[in-house]
């Protein structure tokens, strides 16, 4: 069976978790909204950054055997 794993996304899907658990989900700490969309805060973009760099080198080194 083959699987193919996104790698960017699954990174980002868990970055995203871990800036949520970070600031309690407390949508004001981790977004902020102005006339262009919705963005992440800059502390909750400094996390995001921090744990995508992780996931994405732990994600990209795996191999399924």
């Amino acid at each position: 069976m083959n699987i193919t794993i996104n790698i960017l996304e699954l990174a980002s899907e868990l970055a995203h978790e871990m800036v949520c658990a970070k600031f309690e989900d407390d949508d004001n700490a981790i977004h902020v909204e102005d006339a262009n969309g919705i963005y992440y805060t800059e502390k909750a973009q400094d996390v995001f950054n921090e744990w995508y760099d992780r996931y994405f080198t732990i994600i990209e080194n795996c191999s399924v055997k």
